[in-house]
C-alpha cells in the first residue's frame, strides 16, 4: 500500500475549508468547489477575498470532489452534521491543521490566482 502524500492541489483544498472553518462556515464538496475555481454567486462572494479563490480554475468538480473524499480518507478532514440541511459538512482535522501550518511555514509566496473572462451568451441586439 502507498503512503498518502500531500501535494500543493491537496494543500488549497485544505487551506480553503481551514479558512472557511475558522469564521464558523463548513462547505459541502460544491462549496469548495465554488470558491477554488472562482465561481461567482450570491453564495461565494463573502469569500473571494480568500487566498485559495480562484486558484484552480481548470478542475473539474468530480476532480475536487475527489481531493476532499482522498483527504476525508485520510483523515485531514471529517464532516460534522447540520441538523438544520440535514447535510455533512467539510470541516478540518488536527492532523490537518497541523499538515498545513507546516506547509504555510515553508511556502514562499502566494498562490497565482486565475481571472476568467466570462463571455457572454445571450445578448440583446437592436
Amino acid at each position: 500500500m502507498t503512503k498518502f502524500k500531500l501535494n500543493v492541489t491537496y494543500y488549497k483544498i485544505l487551506e480553503t475549508v481551514s479558512l472557511l472553518n475558522k469564521d464558523g462556515f463548513y462547505p459541502l464538496n460544491e462549496g469548495i468547489y465554488k470558491i477554488v475555481t472562482g465561481k461567482k454567486d450570491d453564495e461565494t462572494l463573502e469569500f473571494a477575498h480568500l487566498s485559495t479563490y480562484s486558484t484552480l480554475i481548470s478542475y473539474p468538480s468530480k476532480k475536487i470532489c475527489n481531493l476532499t473524499l482522498m483527504l476525508f480518507r485520510n483523515k485531514y478532514l471529517e464532516k460534522v452534521y447540520d441538523k438544520n440541511t440535514d447535510e455533512l459538512y467539510f470541516k478540518i482535522t488536527k492532523l490537518g491543521e497541523d499538515a498545513l501550518e507546516k506547509y504555510l511555514k515553508r511556502k514562499r509566496n502566494n498562490y497565482s490566482k486565475k481571472v476568467v473572462n466570462h463571455k457572454k451568451t445571450i445578448v440583446k441586439l437592436p
